[in-house]
């Protein structure tokens, strides 16, 4: 479908989108008034603004009551689920980043024993991150992993480094994995490491990844920012 054929509100909520992620303005900086956007667009007021809405629900602008509408970030944060691969490859061209919370070798709890076919006095490499795009808190992520397979996972750096990467140098092969995804309300410590309000509604997954022997590797929970969307190709 042409640009043509849409409703106006949503083409010029496309051209926005496209001078954003040019770099016409920078996160910050302030967005031309729905005066000069109407001048410019040729229509009514409830237009532009309909088509403003639609760029504060990508996340891109937010409205300051009494100061205008300003810039948050450039494009939208979404990440495919279409494949198993890393969370900086699921974010396409985006800015990824980490932080690293807690990196330790534990002996795991008896659902994450079970999962990863383990004995309950087995160790694991517990690894959680809050991960950033372009600067932002986008998700955080627990990770366990059976201390057998990357037993130098508790000590080396994993702040800005993606973990797939670091195993396949490892020599540990992902080849297939299950993951469900459910709805949560932040408890308090998603809350403060992702810097939203206790109860915000959550995204969460659970995947269990296993090696081309059907072992299984990695157990990774992971809930992600309420602006951060998934995006999933389906196919006939």
């Amino acid at each position: 479908m042409s640009d043509v054929a849409l409703p106006s509100y949503q083409r010029i909520r496309h051209v926005l989108r496209q001078e954003l992620e040019r770099g016409a303005l920078v996160p910050g900086d302030r967005m031309p008034t729905e005066r000069e956007l109407v001048e410019r667009f040729g229509v009514a007021h409830m237009t532009v603004r309909h088509a403003i809405d639609g760029l504060v629900r990508d996340g891109l602008v937010v409205r300051r009551r009494g100061s205008g509408t300003f810039v948050v970030r450039t494009r939208p944060m979404a990440r495919s689920a279409t494949r198993l691969q890393s969370f900086s490859d699921e974010l396409g061209g985006a800015v990824v980043g980490g932080r690293v919370i807690r990196q330790q070798e534990i002996r795991p709890d008896r659902d994450v024993a079970e999962a990863l076919a383990m004995s309950w006095n087995g160790r694991v490499v517990e690894l959680v991150r809050v991960r950033t795009v372009d600067g932002t808190p986008a998700s955080l992520q627990q990770v366990f992993i059976p201390f057998k397979f990357a037993p130098g996972l508790a000590r080396d750096d994993l702040t800005d480094r993606s973990l797939y990467q670091y195993l396949a140098e490892a020599g540990v092969t992902l080849d297939r994995a299950e993951q469900r995804m459910f709805a949560v309300a932040a408890q308090d410590w998603h809350a403060e490491l992702l810097g939203v309000p206790i109860s915000t509604p959550l995204l969460a997954a659970e995947r269990l990844s296993r090696d081309p022997e059907n072992h299984p590797v990695e157990l990774a929970r992971t809930w992600s920012h309420p602006d951060l969307s998934v995006w999933v190709e389906m196919n006939r």
